[in-house]
């Protein structure tokens, strides 16, 4: 049987348990500077590109654009005809937004798939059904855009071509350690740098014993070797959003951010801090000019603040300085 509303919803989903952001350095709480979103807006996503966020709506798949100069906040994309929420957002180098659409996992009669999105203009570029359970997260590099489905062993690859093509999704199985569970897995995801591999954030291990990190090769095709990340500790259930700086990987869970630093073969992470960042729920984060906007998706007793009209949500400003050893 599929669990209750409030352990599946980890959207970026992270769960609503009460863990502890972390089971070795304790976290420390701090007062960070907000942005306000619209009441009942019920953001997951992130993206920023040159100055601009966006973030998307589970409730109604509506999008706003965010000029973080500024702070002001505006409608980007309304709502779509089809139903389909917005989950996790990236921009890529054509200048269009990529946005994961869930699935009929969580969202009875909505499609596993995407759509894409011209920040210029608006205009939907692609709006793309796959066979899937619940496309959640994304991240987009150079020559492809991949979906994590967070009910099935599985990514799936967008290729780009160098003209900005969009290819036909490609469905890549996790293997290697990868076990999946009956609850929340694939999360987060993110490239290294240099777009060689990927790092693939499980949100709850098969037994349900806390969270777990992966690395892949970028170049997989049908099965991908997902190798485990060895941790100096162990992490809460609740994985969620991921960013990568260099080596330093920061990761969203529920309770705040918590800071990880990979050594060069991505095979062992030291976990170095976590961070009460203020939110009520954390869902996910994006990096600007030293900073990470971590998403407060502000998640009720029960979910039940999505699509609540009297539900207050935001972005969370964090300085990475406050995550120094």
């Amino acid at each position: 049987m599929r669990r209750s509303l409030t352990s599946l919803l980890s959207v970026a989903l992270a769960v609503p348990i009460t863990v502890g952001l972390l089971a070795a350095p304790a976290s420390a709480k701090h007062e960070f500077d907000d942005i306000e979103l619209p009441d009942g807006f019920s953001p997951e996503g992130i993206a920023i590109d040159e100055g601009v966020a966006y973030t998307g709506s589970l409730a109604d798949g509506s999008i706003l654009q965010i000029d973080l100069r500024t702070e002001d906040v505006e409608e980007f994309i309304p709502s779509p005809e089809t139903g389909k929420p917005a989950i996790g957002i990236k921009v890529d180098r054509f200048d269009r937004l990529w946005v994961a659409g869930g699935g009929p996992n969580f969202f009875p009669g909505v499609a596993a798939g995407f759509r894409v999105y011209d920040t210029e203009s608006a205009e939907l570029v692609a709006d793309v059904e796959v066979p899937g359970e619940f496309l959640n997260d994304v991240f987009v590099t150079d020559d492809a855009a991949w979906f994590t489905d967070s009910f099935a062993p599985q990514l799936f690859k967008v290729p780009i071509a160098e003209d900005g093509t969009i290819g036909s999704p490609e469905r890549v199985e996790l293997g290697g350690d990868w076990i999946q569970g009956e609850n929340v897995g694939a999360n987060g995801i993110v490239a290294t740098h240099d777009g060689e591999h990927l790092i693939v954030g499980q949100t709850f291990t098969a037994d349900d014993s806390g969270g777990a990190l992966y690395v892949i090769d970028a170049d997989a095709e049908g099965v991908a070797d997902a190798r485990q990340i060895a941790l100096s500790d162990s992490l809460d259930a609740g994985t969620d959003g991921l960013v990568l700086i260099g080596k330093k990987l920061y990761v969203v869970n529920s309770d705040g951010v918590f800071k990880i630093r990979l050594n060069r073969s991505l095979s062992t992470g030291t976990i170095v801090k976590g961070l009460d960042v203020g939110a009520e729920f954390a869902t996910t984060a994006a990096e600007f000019r030293s900073r990470l906007y971590v998403v407060d998706g502000n998640f009720g007793e029960d979910n039940g603040n999505i699509g609540n009209p009297e539900a207050e949500f935001k972005i969370v400003i964090v300085p990475l300085r406050s995550f120094r050893d």
